[in-house]
């Protein structure tokens, strides 16, 4: 019976270490692969790597004038009505709708004589002869030495009055004052207008026509009589720079001190009027006009035309260009009303924070230069 029993035992002993040596393997092969893992493993990006070391910066300077679009709101007057002063027919005239009349200048004649227009503030009711004083003669004075001519600075009319008017008819062709009308400036001769700088918005006589004093003559669009500066209208550049700022309108160039919300100098308004951009708004181009979420192009040339507010769009800058350094906003740290510090070699200085436009940060230093900065700034240490 036992030579029966002995060699089947023999038969599954090779079996068992089969099966063993196959786990050795596996085992040995999962080892090696998790070693190689750890052998080949990346190192992290230095940028995520929380040793990194703080880098520096090499800092550019630059002038920064803050050039942008700046808004102003327009409050207008109604509508107006030019009147002819004199009898006689309309043998001339440049009067068409958006054209703009001038005071000191002529836009219809009358027998074939220029009719001068003048905006006076107060309007011509009386012949003014030598020696004839008050307010409407002062008024006179007052606007042709505005516009270049040598009247007197007093309320009494002259022989130098007569000779400052007579300069400013003759270089339109109007009529003077001679010795033929007995050396008297008559009403008739000024077409008399509310505002220095006026645009026509309708010409209702043709020429050829007959007309008699107080005649309509033309309709003009209202007048400005005050413009609001809106300094956050959607600028998208950065926050406004603090500081004196230019505009230039109409060829001219005005300075605003800084904290002021509105304009009404005359000249100023005067410049607007005869602007393109606000030209353009009368025409309905469209251009250099802001039209807000609640006004369409067409409801802004209805509202130039009724009086109500509207909306131009002009550029203006520093007067003074400010010396900045620029650096990455990471270079800045303890920021908080303009203020904040960047570090140099792990060291803080305080910092003007002059503007902030297009992921730039422009900055003055509080004392010294800046030559170059920490990126990103030691947030360890502060200048308060």
């Amino acid at each position: 019976m036992s030579n029966h029993t002995q060699p089947r035992t023999m038969r599954h002993a090779p079996r068992i270490s089969m099966s063993i040596i196959v786990l050795l393997c596996a085992v040995m092969l999962a080892i090696g692969m998790g070693l190689a893992l750890i052998l080949i493993r990346p190192a992290p990006p230095t940028d995520l790597d929380s040793t990194a070391t703080v880098g520096t910066m090499t800092v550019e300077d630059g002038v920064f004038d803050d050039r942008r679009a700046v808004t102003f709101r327009l409050t207008q007057s109604d509508t107006s009505t030019l009147q002819m002063p004199q009898d006689g027919t309309l043998t001339d005239s440049t009067c068409t709708a958006g054209a703009t009349l001038q005071s000191g200048t002529s836009m219809f004649s009358i027998d074939d004589h220029a009719v001068l227009s003048m905006h006076t503030d107060i309007p011509l009711f009386r012949p003014l002869a030598i020696g004839t004083q008050g307010n409407d003669v002062r008024a006179l004075h007052d606007e042709l030495r505005d516009l270049g001519y040598a009247a007197p600075d007093e309320d009494t009319f002259s022989s130098a009055s007569i000779a400052a008017f007579n300069a400013l008819a003759e270089k339109n062709g109007a009529l003077p004052i001679t010795v033929d009308n007995g050396w008297i400036l008559s009403p008739a001769q000024i077409l008399w207008q509310p505002d220095r700088t006026m645009t026509i918005r309708q010409c209702p006589v043709r020429v050829g026509t007959q007309v008699h004093a107080g005649d309509a003559i033309a309709q003009t669009a209202p007048s400005i009589t005050n413009a609001v500066i809106i300094r956050t209208s959607g600028n998208t550049d950065g926050q406004l720079a603090a500081g004196k700022r230019t505009v230039t309108i109409a060829g001219k160039t005005f300075e605003i001190d800084d904290g002021v919300t509105e304009m009404n100098d005359p000249a100023f308004l005067n410049a607007i009027a005869s602007s393109h951009e606000y030209q353009s708004m009368l025409t309905g181009s469209g251009s250099g006009v802001s039209v807000s979420s609640s006004l369409t192009a067409s409801s802004q040339q209805s509202a130039s035309a009724d009086g109500s507010p509207v909306e131009v769009i002009y550029q203006w800058s520093l007067t003074a260009p400010r010396t900045v350094s620029i650096v990455p906003p990471s270079a800045l740290t303890d920021v908080g009303d303009g203020k904040g510090c960047v570090t140099v070699g792990g060291k803080p200085q305080k910092v003007t924070i002059v503007a902030s436009q297009l992921g730039k940060s422009m900055v003055e230093p509080q004392s010294g230069t800046l030559t170059h900065v920490d990126v990103p700034a030691n947030k360890t240490v502060s200048c308060r």
